[in-house]
């Protein structure tokens, strides 16, 4: 369990530094992947005013995609979901 915890703490740490300061395969990783450098980067790019419409689009396109695919898998299990106790 504790290389679980420890995994989780060195992605929660890698997300804390701006994403451009990583190489671009891990840069790509910890935005589409393992998405902290998704939830902490590009919003703060954002209200800083130092990204492009391409990134906030992008992101925006991204984020419905996940929501769309979420929606499914969840419609998807809950008609197969026959009850706890069945």
């Amino acid at each position: 369990m504790n290389e679980i915890m420890e995994l989780f703490q060195g992605v929660y740490q890698a997300g804390r530094w701006p994403v451009t300061l990583y190489p671009i395969w891990l840069r790509s990783s910890l935005t589409y992947i393992v998405p902290p450098a998704f939830a902490i980067t590009v919003p703060a790019e954002a209200l800083s005013g130092k990204t492009s419409w391409v990134v906030v689009l992008g992101a925006a396109a991204f984020a419905v995609v996940l929501f769309t695919v979420t929606r499914w898998v969840w419609n998807f299990n809950m008609k197969t979901y026959s009850g706890a106790s069945a």
